[in-house]
């Protein structure tokens, strides 16, 4: 899947299995993360230049993104906007 103009397609990282204080968070308890890879990104526009790259780690805005099926797996579609960070 390739997306157009400035808008990016992500495969978030899988949720932590256990909290932050060492507790076992059972499964149906999970969130999804806002930690995602970058997969595809379009090629932006005249006004915006797509500065972002396929392979980097970001940090969306939470619960942002269209699902999209890919290969059997939950990716996201979004504006490159709701993409806050990069590491």
């Amino acid at each position: 899947m390739q997306p157009i103009r400035n808008h990016v397609l992500v495969k978030p990282f899988p949720a932590d299995e256990i909290s932050e204080g060492g507790i076992f968070v059972p499964e149906s308890a999970r969130k999804e993360s806002n930690k995602v890879s970058i997969i595809a990104v379009g090629r932006g526009s005249r006004e915006k230049k797509m500065t972002l790259k396929p392979g980097q780690v970001a940090y969306r805005m939470k619960d942002w993104g269209i699902p999209v099926d890919v290969k059997g797996e939950r990716h996201y579609l979004l504006e490159d906007a709701a993409i806050l960070a990069t590491e």
